[in-house]
């Protein structure tokens, strides 16, 4: 009987830990290498402006994004839904989405450049 029940038990941690895991990254580069702070979702990712920031196992499929530049003559870039998941209603898979900030006739944009599915290690569960 304990064994029957330590077995269900390890299956459902196996079962529930996949679902757990649906979280995607996110980098964002400046093509001209330009230094900018990223806020998503009203919260400071890096604390030193960069020309890239990347950011790691986040569970939301749109964000709110705002770039601030280094150089303060250039205008806040404001993005209300910044897409990370993949479009469309198919079963959700974790996500790597690239998006970069280009210049094109004095003004600067955020312009998506690649999203490709996330190689995620299974966990190693270890009973002693």
């Amino acid at each position: 009987m304990k064994i029957l029940l330590l077995s269900t038990i390890i299956l459902s941690l196996f079962v529930f830990s996949g679902y757990a895991q649906i979280s995607h990254n996110l980098e964002i580069f400046s093509e001209d290498g330009l230094h900018f702070t990223l806020i998503v979702n009203g919260e400071k990712i890096n604390e030193t402006p960069r020309s890239s920031v990347k950011i790691y196992d986040t569970e939301n499929d749109y964000v709110q994004v705002l770039i601030i530049f280094e150089d303060q003559k250039i205008p806040d870039i404001k993005k209300k839904f910044l897409q990370i998941a993949s479009p469309g209603t198919e079963d959700k898979k974790p996500v790597s989405t690239v998006y970069k900030i280009a210049e094109k006739k004095g003004v600067y944009k955020l312009k998506f450049i690649s999203r490709s599915n996330k190689k995620i290690q299974p966990k190693i569960i270890i009973i002693e």
